[in-house]
């Protein structure tokens, strides 16, 4: 699911849920919410990132990303920051728009069968794929079978990733989101979703001075073809 413009707030749960927290604290829980809902729930656990979107040093946010973690509020998926309220929220907004969707295909046919006349004749017209690029084009989630196309690994390796390590990030990628909850898995677009993996692991690596970045050779042949629907 794409990151939300906005979302249901819930003032008197808030409030109360944070009884006995600092202002310091409540703050940075308020704006942590609203990058989990603008990331769709995917809200990517990189303290620079997050640091500087809340305007405080990384030692802070670390201490404040710590505490609600112990209190509850905060919760680690993976490579990225959640919460149980926003997961269920964004789970029930799937099923709804996907519901909503269903009613509106169900609607239009029958709307076509009441003016179809009943002498016709002519064949049915062939339906139409939507391209790449259309903004109709609807999410799915990755397929159990999912391997990474050669065309990704290659573009991993341009970006500084030695084959061994695409390939175990390629495995990591499709464990990751085959077991996500429905409400977070469902993407538009799987290879820019790997692109943001890539640059994550990345990042994670030039933070780390024990750990350099190799590049490696480009045969990725023995790489798979993502399903269609993705």
């Amino acid at each position: 699911m794409n990151g939300l413009p906005y979302y249901k707030a819930y003032p008197r749960d808030f409030i109360e849920g944070t009884i006995g927290m600092s202002f310091e604290l409540k703050g940075a829980y308020r704006l942590v919410l609203d990058l989990i809902y603008m990331q769709g729930g995917n809200l990517p656990d990189d303290a620079r990132y997050i640091s500087g979107l809340l305007g405080c040093s990384i030692r802070k946010w670390k201490s404040l990303r710590d505490d609600l973690i112990a209190a509850g509020k905060l919760q680690v998926s993976g490579e990225f920051l959640t919460n149980k309220r926003a997961e269920k929220e964004l789970e029930t907004l799937a099923k709804l728009q996907e519901t909503k969707r269903e009613n509106r295909s169900a609607a239009s046919k029958n709307k076509d069968l009441e003016k179809r006349p009943s002498d016709h004749t002519e064949p049915e017209p062939e339906e139409k794929e939507e391209p790449n690029g259309s903004s109709k084009k609807r999410g799915s989630r990755l397929s159990p079978d999912w391997r990474l196309p050669k065309a990704w690994g290659e573009w991993a390796v341009s970006e500084g990733l030695d084959d061994v390590l695409i390939r175990r990030e390629a495995d990591k990628f499709r464990d990751y989101w085959i077991s996500a909850p429905a409400g977070r898995s469902i993407k538009r677009d799987w290879q820019a979703v790997w692109r943001n993996w890539v640059r994550k692991v990345l990042d994670d690596r030039r933070s780390s001075p024990r750990r350099g970045v190799q590049s490696g050779s480009s045969d990725f042949g023995a790489f798979g073809k993502i399903p269609e629907r993705c």
